[in-house]
């Protein structure tokens, strides 16, 4: 039920298809960048997807945690838009409820995105590397780790976005953390693990440092340790309201 609440509210916010838009901007950057530097890569070695991840994730997962960011932003204006978040706190719905149902469909379309973007390097790979053999098994398990490493992520900025009564605030923060956290050195395995670092991991690196378990487990738990922190926060804001 506060799934299908929310989905309707977004109905006439413009959230799926800037969302989509997003996402096919994302997913255009590899064709972009092969179209120039096409030489330069089929002659690097390694497989095929793990050196277009390596040429192109950076830009890409930048991309991503941008529109993850407006899209929280989003969801809370029209939250407090008109005091909406009084109204909706009267009747007998659990406001707990309502933010893991953002959640929910944020991941969802962050999912849509993700496999979008990998689905345009498989292509990639498939015109510009001669010896690519398609392998499906490869893309989801590689979709899959880039969708767990940013969960933690959108969980921090929905947490921040339901903080804020004024989006521009929210924006704000959220602006600054992207940018903080995507100069910080990402070979390292502790500041890798920060939400807003995270989703710059690729799986060919984690794979090649051992660190798939680690980046998997405890992204896992950023986001559960992040739910967790916002039932309290509401808890908490429910008895000074």
């Amino acid at each position: 039920m506060s799934l299908l609440i929310e989905s309707q509210k977004l109905k006439r916010t413009g959230y799926l298809p800037a969302f989509l838009a997003g996402g096919f901007l994302a997913a255009a950057f590899p064709v972009v960048y092969m179209m120039v530097k096409a030489k330069e890569l089929t002659l690097a070695s390694g497989k095929p997807i793990a050196v277009l991840m390596s040429a192109n994730w950076q830009m890409m997962a930048m991309l991503n945690i941008l529109i993850s960011i407006c899209g929280a932003c989003t969801m809370y204006h029209t939250e407090y838009a008109d005091n909406g978040t009084q109204k909706m706190s009267v009747l007998p719905i659990r406001q707990g409820n309502l933010f893991f149902s953002k959640f929910v469909i944020a991941a969802l379309v962050l999912s849509v995105m993700v496999v979008t973007e990998m689905a345009v390097l498989a292509g990639c790979a498939e015109y510009w590397f001669p010896s690519y053999v398609f392998d499906l098994t490869e893309i989801l398990k590689t979709a899959g780790f880039q969708i767990v490493v940013t969960l933690p992520t959108v969980m921090l900025m929905l947490v921040i976005a339901s903080a804020c009564k004024n989006m521009w605030v929210s924006l704000g923060i959220g602006v600054i953390l992207v940018f903080t956290f995507s100069i910080f050195p990402q070979d390292n395995a502790v500041l890798g693990l920060f939400p807003f670092a995270s989703p710059y991991q690729v799986l060919s690196t984690a794979v090649e440092n051992s660190r798939t378990a680690l980046y998997v487990i405890a992204c896992g738990i950023e986001t559960a340790l992040f739910g967790i922190a916002e039932v309290i926060y509401l808890k908490v804001r429910r008895c000074y309201e």
